[in-house]
């Protein structure tokens, strides 16, 4: 008998059969054939065929005499290399090339091509391996070169797609092999996975609905009925083909629950697997999944990403989180496009789920522009080979769409990208919904800034700065001078310490009380709050907007205001590179908008033109050139160099506990207690501590006063208090004796 696994303390006739009806292959491919079609109609019976063939034969190694004797208690042996080798004598030249990246890498993540077709040209398949696997299991499998060209509509794209194909199947491969697994080494925690069942997509859009016309119902005024003529006319919308569209809402529309509806009701009619929600910030990704899952239930929504809450992270969470097999996903730009360019097992699991699916983009102008062309790369290819509708939804739609003259060509084909709501509807949101007025005040100092707002006749306003530097002086200038009621806003603060405070600007705020909140820029995205006047420093037009955003949000006053200052005293550092070119943009877009408003659809349309222009290099680390562009690249697609290049977060950073609390320090005492036994804290942990950290770059955190809470997983403790401030997070010096924490 040929073993896959053993089972502890068990005897060999007891272990997992590689072969055979009950063995390892079959039943990875049982899991295989239950995933559905993931891409377009017209390839998937043929995908479908070559991964059944991956599922029957990736084990295929485990059949050397060499790994048997390892499962016996010998030394390791390589299984991966034989199935690649078969692989590779497939008739089909595309498939001979692509499918033994993810033969050889189920287990240690994909290779680079080079290694890979090298040790594949000096390596040879073991006889007794091929004999001793079932002839049926040895298929030819073919893949029409026609079908794929359909999914390629510019020459360029086809090794990227190429490269996309070989990352689904490798997907489809690890999480059939890995649930095959888990059912006979774990079949406990098989069972409770198989046990938990999630709300369907119908049940879902009949919660979202019902809620909807309630609120509706019960709402009045002009921004609610514009509100509700949105979601009326996104619901409809939801009835077209599959595609690329735009949602343009200003900001307080509703464009959340409104894209929600759209993708429901066509991924219902469209035959579409899931929604998955994209969220550019871990800030306020919270608080999206919270109000889904007020609307929608608590058992409505996964969320997948580094913040997630100790409550919301329950059982079905931490499985569908694995591989994204739920209706409805809540997850990060981060989470979402390092996983599309990610090596490792791991990450890779959850990518097939991704097809056939409704993606909606919130905040689309946060896709980072060093990493735009592979960005769009990878939603093309969703788009195209996956079968799945993407949604771009924004206050200021970026120009995402070819301008060869101006030699930005790696965006979608004038005409691909679609209105929701259409342009007239469009045009006359920006008219009706226009709640603030913008006023340059020209360059200003923090004083004036002060001074400017004790002479605006209000009593609350929201700053918003640049640096946290800038905003801790400001909130102490504020105080010294005798204002009441200030809060500050920062990357400074834990998650907790931000939850905080902005719960109770929001109370304030809706008892009429006097609130003056500074901020850096976690302020702009998706947090509800409505001030009567608003303070932004130099920045980009889709920055400005988001500010506008938090100004008379829902129409509170007449008209609110904005104000738009240059800051005297503070320049952008060197490493704003992103922000820098915004600020650029915005002042050569300036000069030539005359008369017209500062977010209509022509001043948003020039100032992204402008930001793309000056940003440029929209491929930092030239992944797309790794890739290549011809047909003899496809050996030498370097997938786990890719992988350690595609980083959208700053990786100089390190995360370390604060102490802001008694949680925090209950926390804190049971880590060191953990370490004392030498044992690991739990996934509730780790998630638990995300709520109490402060990220800060290497160079400041080796001179932080810090306690080593667990030393193998890596956690410190900033354990001076007086550096953690109440008000303001972490401070960048030690308090001066004469200031009172």
């Amino acid at each position: 008998m040929i073993y896959a696994h053993t089972k502890e303390d068990a005897p060999p006739e007891q272990w997992e059969p590689l072969y055979g009806p009950n063995g390892h292959a079959e039943l990875t491919a049982k899991y295989i054939r239950s995933f559905g079609d993931w891409s377009r109609a017209d390839l998937a019976p043929a995908l479908r065929e070559i991964a059944e063939f991956l599922a029957l034969t990736h084990d295929m190694g485990k059949a050397s005499p060499a790994f048997q004797r390892h499962l016996q208690g010998g030394e390791s042996a390589d299984h991966k290399t034989a199935a690649a080798l078969l692989a590779h004598q497939q008739e089909n030249c595309l498939l001979k090339t692509l499918l033994p990246y993810t033969l050889y890498g189920h287990h240690v993540g994909l290779p680079n091509g080079t290694e890979l077709f090298a040790r594949l040209k000096s390596t040879s398949l073991r006889p007794d391996v091929r004999a001793a696997m079932p002839g049926s299991y040895n298929r030819t499998v073919s893949l029409n070169p026609t079908a794929l060209r359909a999914a390629i509509t510019q020459e360029n794209e086809a090794m990227f797609t190429c490269s996309m194909l070989v990352r689904m199947l490798h997907s489809c491969l690890v999480d059939a092999d890995w649930s095959a697994t888990e059912s006979f080494c774990d079949p406990k925690t098989a069972q409770q996975r198989a046990a938990h069942t999630l709300p369907t997509l119908q049940q879902l859009q009949e919660r979202l609905e019902s809620f909807l016309a309630e609120r509706e119902h019960a709402a009045s005024g002009p921004i609610n009925e514009l509100r509700a003529r949105i979601h009326a006319r996104c619901r409809a919308a939801g009835s077209e083909s599959s595609g690329v569209y735009r949602l343009l809402v200003p900001t307080g529309g509703g464009k959340t629950f409104s894209s929600l509806s759209f993708a429901l009701e066509h991924a219902i009619r469209q035959g579409l697997h899931r929604v998955i929600y994209v969220i550019p910030y871990t800030s306020i990704i919270e608080q999206t999944a919270k109000e889904f899952r007020s609307v929608l239930g608590d058992d409505a929504v996964v969320e997948h990403h580094s913040n997630i809450a100790e409550e919301n992270d329950n059982e079905t969470n931490r499985f569908a989180s694995e591989n994204w097999d739920a209706p409805l996903i809540v997850t990060t730009n981060v989470q979402f496009f390092e996983s599309l360019f990610s090596a490792a097992p791991k990450r890779c699991r959850k990518l097939h789920n991704i097809g056939r699916s409704v993606i909606i983009f919130d905040e689309a102008q946060a896709l980072p522009p060093e990493y735009l062309a592979p960005c769009l790369a990878a939603l093309k290819s969703l788009q195209r080979l996956c079968d799945c509708t993407l949604v771009l939804c924004t206050a200021t739609q970026p120009a995402l769409v070819n301008r060869p003259e101006e030699g930005f060509n790696i965006g979608w084909q004038p005409g691909e990208v679609r209105s929701l709501l259409g342009e007239s509807m469009e045009r006359e949101l920006q008219e009706r919904m226009k709640r603030v007025q913008v006023e340059p005040l020209g360059n200003m100092s923090l004083q004036e800034l002060v001074l400017h707002f004790a002479d605006s006749g209000h009593d609350s306003a929201l700053f918003i700065v640049n640096l946290t530097r800038q905003a801790q002086d400001l909130y102490r200038l504020l105080e010294n001078q005798g204002a009441a009621n200030v809060f500050h806003l920062s990357a400074r603060m834990c998650p907790a310490h931000r939850t905080a405070v902005l719960d109770e600007v929001r109370e304030r705020l809706s008892a009429g009380l006097p609130t003056i909140l500074v901020s850096t820029r976690v302020v702009e995205a998706g947090v509800d709050v409505s001030f009567p006047i608003v303070y932004r420093d130099a920045c980009g037009l889709d920055s400005l907007a988001q500010a506008a955003g938090r100004c008379n949000r829902h129409g509170e006053l007449p008209m609110g205001a904005v104000y738009s200052f240059n800051s005297t005293e503070y320049s952008l550092p060197s490493s704003f590179v992103t922000l820098r070119d915004a600020v650029a943009a915005w002042e050569n877009t300036l000069p030539n908008l005359g008369d017209k408003d500062w977010f209509s659809s022509e001043a948003v349309e020039s100032y992204f033109r402008h930001f793309y222009w000056q940003t440029r290099h929209w491929d930092a680390k030239d992944i797309l050139s790794k890739i290549g562009n011809q047909p003899k690249e496809l050996e030498t697609i370097p997938f786990r160099e890719i992988a350690s290049l595609f980083r959208l977060i700053d990786a100089e950073t390190h995360s370390v506990m604060v102490p802001y609390g008694p949680e925090a320090d209950k926390l804190a005492e049971h880590l060191r207690e953990l370490n004392r036994a030498g044992q690991m804290p739990s996934r509730e942990i780790f998630r638990k501590i995300q709520q109490f950290t402060v990220s800060v770059y290497d160079t400041e955190a080796k001179d932080l006063p810090c306690e080593i809470l667990h030393e193998k997983a890596g956690i410190y403790l900033m354990n001076d208090t007086a550096r953690y401030n109440t008000c303001m997070g972490l401070l960048r010096e030690p308090p001066k004796d004469d200031y009172i924490q």
